[in-house]
């Protein structure tokens, strides 16, 4: 049987490193790491999966460290992963089989970044379809090429963001795509997001300094620019990329979301709008303008966006949450509502849906489902201050003010600032000195 060489590179992983191992080692038969300099128990963990190890210093140059790997591995075959990343075990046997039954020389696996949070463009809802991914909302999904034979002429290139994609075409290798998602949980520690955010863009800055015709240079620095709230300077490299590929869809959505950001929304628009005509699901494109139009009171037309990008596949919690606000501000609320259900059948949880069906609900006289979907809010730990307010206000209509000013001391105890409630509370304060004041006369 053919043989897997498991080759990462690694700089204090001692963390994830165990779970990425213990994922993979019944997979491979020999596992090679290049050390850039760790200073935990990274090593030690690695030696006690007997791994062979190699210390070579960082040299801000991920290709470099990458093939620095493979050129230890004895291997038939490599794999290719990073210490926060695992396979699940239903997947190793499938991986196995496919290096007998397909005649390819490398593998596309579908990575899956997991996020915490919906509420980015590419983002996508988790099916929950595997164990490796529970907790998480969502996740954005990119297809690489991780598994390849050990043959000189398959090689990283790119100092950051590294593939063999280059390699590949210029060898004329056969590719075959697993669909077997490889798990990824790079954004699980913020102070590694904040260091690799400031590394990504050095060398980000690096690698278009050194492909100034490279049309993914352009976006990816445009991209980490962006990451790290830069968006005067995404904007000027997006413009420069568009100087020589005005055709690249993706790099006019990081024009437009450059303008966005410094607040020059009509340029904006424009930008998604052109990127709309050539990929009419493109999400962020789509639920950007109609929040451009919905900010701008222009409801009809950021409706006429969103209808267009269901119609066109769309399906994500963010477009049907603000397709539900959109009827909410022309007074549709039978469509709203409806809108705001499809995004419960998506995510369940989705930060103030049922704060929003309970403004619904009321707005149909309809008091009781109100307290319901405030509960639920509630109980879910979602926006704690805005429900409890809301209940203290239904409370008040129904005239029980000491019901009521007990929800508003409770939002009182979250933020003791919240003039809303606050407001109430004085005004219960003053009403019920004013009825002492009648009584005792």
């Amino acid at each position: 049987m053919d043989t897997i060489s498991l080759c990462m590179i690694t700089k204090d992983e001692e963390d994830f490193l165990s779970q990425c191992l213990d994922s993979v080692k019944t997979l491979v038969d020999e596992i090679v790491i290049v050390d850039t300099g760790s200073t935990d128990k990274t090593v030690d963990i690695a030696k006690s999966y007997k791994a062979k190890i190699y210390h070579h210093p960082w040299e801000n140059d991920y290709s470099k460290h990458r093939n620095q790997s493979i050129t230890y591995a004895t291997g038939d075959w490599i794999l290719i992963m990073d210490a926060d990343e695992v396979i699940a075990e239903r997947d190793r046997d499938k991986i196995k089989a496919l290096l007998s039954s397909t005649n390819a020389d490398g593998f596309l696996f579908t990575l899956r970044n997991y996020e915490s949070t919906l509420n980015l463009a590419n983002v996508t809802v988790n099916p929950d379809d595997y164990e490796e991914g529970r907790g998480y909302p969502g996740f954005i999904a990119n297809d690489l090429i991780r598994l390849f034979r050990n043959d000189p002429d398959i090689y990283f290139t790119g100092k950051v963001h590294e593939t063999v994609t280059g390699s590949f075409q210029q060898a004329k290798r056969a590719l075959f795509n697993t669909g077997i998602p490889i798990h990824h949980y790079g954004k699980a520690r913020k102070d590694r997001i904040r260091h690799k955010q400031e590394l990504y863009l050095k060398l980000g800055e690096e690698r278009l300094k050194d492909n100034p015709h490279d049309p993914v240079a352009y976006k990816g620095l445009a991209d980490q620019y962006l990451d790290i709230g830069m968006p005067d300077l995404a904007l000027e490299v997006s413009n420069r990329g568009m100087a020589l590929f005005p055709e690249m869809v993706e790099l006019r959505f990081n024009r437009g979301l450059s303008l966005d950001r410094l607040g020059r929304r009509k340029e904006a628009g424009e930008e998604y709008s052109w990127v709309l005509v050539r990929k009419p699901d493109h999400l962020g494109a789509c639920h950007n303008l109609a929040q451009i139009y919905y900010s701008g009171q222009c409801y009809d037309e950021a409706a006429s966006v969103l209808d267009k990008g269901i119609h066109n596949g769309i399906r994500h919690p963010a477009i049907f949450f603000l397709l539900g606000q959109v009827y909410f501000a022309l007074g549709y609320w039978d469509k709203s509502l409806k809108s705001i259900e499809h995004v419960s059948e998506i995510q369940e949880d989705y930060p103030n849906i049922n704060y929003y069906k309970a403004i619904l609900f009321l707005k149909k006289n309809m008091p009781d489902a109100a307290i319901s979907a405030l509960e639920r809010e509630i109980k879910t730990g979602g926006n704690l201050v805005a429900a409890y307010n809301l209940l203290g206000e239904v409370s008040l209509t129904f005239g029980d003010a000491q019901t009521a000013a007990q929800f508003f001391q409770k939002v009182l105890t979250i933020n003791p600032d919240d003039p809303t409630a606050k407001a109430h509370l004085e005004k219960i304060k003053t009403r019920l000195n004013e009825e002492t004041t009648t009584v005792h006369r």
